[in-house]
């Protein structure tokens, strides 16, 4: 899209908008996967074709993975968010991986653990790590990194029980 380019930098004299480096494939594809990923997918109530649909559309989605319907899910950038294998994700919760004044940074959830409903799990400036089997409590903020095997509840998040 070069000439979205220079009509920036000739006629508007501002920086180029990153989205103006799009290609048109780009443009024409991102409405779509949006489409689906925020009005179709969620609202499937059969839960292999639901994961198959995300998988689809780019998210990096481990085997024996349980996603709930009403999830958000950041598609900015789908390789940005990895459910390890074994994860379940109870029913509207939201994943972001991109805001105001940072980069799109990963979403990594490791093998085994569990989110309660109507989590929100927001990635800031680094990006999100959740451990290897953790308990989430329904309702909690995550915008930081929790370890392996604990329970976490709150908001923001905190750690209420370590198990082995």
């Amino acid at each position: 899209m070069r000439i979205i380019e220079l009509y920036y930098e000739k006629v508007l004299n501002k920086d180029v908008p990153y989205y103006a480096r799009y290609s048109l494939w780009t443009i024409i594809v991102k409405p779509i996967r949006k489409f689906f990923n925020i009005v179709i997918i969620p609202n499937i109530p059969f839960l292999r074709l639901r994961v198959t649909l995300y998988r689809l559309i780019g998210f990096k989605i481990g085997k024996r993975t349980d996603i709930g319907m009403k999830c958000y899910i950041d598609e900015i950038n789908p390789s940005k968010f990895i459910l390890e294998d074994d994860v379940t994700i109870s029913c509207n919760c939201y994943f972001t991986c991109h805001g105001k004044g940072q980069g799109h940074t990963p979403i990594i959830i490791k093998e085994g653990t569990y989110i309660g409903m109507r989590v929100n799990v927001v990635s800031g400036k680094n990006g999100v790590t959740i451990g290897k089997n953790v308990i989430v409590g329904a309702g909690t903020l995550i915008t930081k990194d929790i370890p392996d095997n604990v329970t976490v509840v709150g908001v923001p998040a905190r750690i209420v029980k370590h198990h082995v």
